[in-house]
């Protein structure tokens, strides 16, 4: 076995997901509520009219706050855009966190569970990534870039202690595939149809078996 394969990610890549510094955190619980109806607003909005259709008078309003209280916590929609994808990088980062030092069969189910959570319950955000991440600043494109290698890092980790045959590259390949494959429950339309218990429970059960093939 190669070293790449006994160490696939390195130390410093392994944990740590990025959120911007554009919109610091709300220091009281109110304020912090008051971001997340916003944020929450604002995903709705940018899900059914599109990023650049929407105003910030109407993401007030659909928070119910005035335009003055709005841009108290938001100084722009740029901002509220990246704080809608802030929320993507912090349960990734969690999930991250939560299958470190677990057996690898535990660590994958946590890394699937999480991912199932994104593509079903927060699968506006997820779509706005996909199709608003190149508009937004420079520096928040490569911060979105190095997270998305850490987290595919994280996959391709327990993947390689379940296969140890595989190299670092079929493994972070492996990853991939079973995050495009959850990630595609955001954009089907059956979604609704199969309750998210049942739906949650066949994207495991396809995700291990895909592996089983590997």
């Amino acid at each position: 076995m190669s070293d790449a394969q006994t160490h696939p990610v390195a130390p410093e890549q392994s944990f740590g997901m990025e959120s911007s510094e554009h919109s610091p955190e709300a220091p009281t619980a109110r304020g912090r509520r008051r971001r997340e109806q916003i944020t929450e607003a604002a995903t709705r909005l940018f899900h059914l009219q599109g990023f650049h259709a929407t105003s910030m008078d109407e993401i007030g309003m659909a928070a119910g706050i005035t335009g003055p209280g709005l841009y108290r916590h938001f100084s722009s929609k740029d901002d509220i855009l990246l704080a809608v994808f802030d929320r993507i990088w912090d349960l990734l980062r969690g999930a991250i966190e939560r299958s470190a030092g677990l057996p690898p069969g535990e660590a994958l189910d946590v890394l699937i569970d999480t991912h199932t959570t994104l593509a079903l319950d927060q699968g506006a955000e997820l779509m706005l990534l996909v199709r608003e991440l190149r508009y937004v600043p420079e520096y928040y494109q490569r911060a979105a870039e190095r997270n998305d290698a850490r987290y595919t890092d994280a996959w391709a980790e327990v993947i390689i202690k379940l296969h140890p045959e595989l190299s670092l590259d079929e493994a972070r390949a492996a990853g991939r595939g079973l995050i495009g494959l959850i990630g595609s429950a955001a954009r089907d339309g059956m979604i609704g149809a199969v309750s998210k218990p049942r739906h949650r429970a066949v994207l495991r059960q396809m995700c291990r078996a895909s592996l089983q093939g590997v």
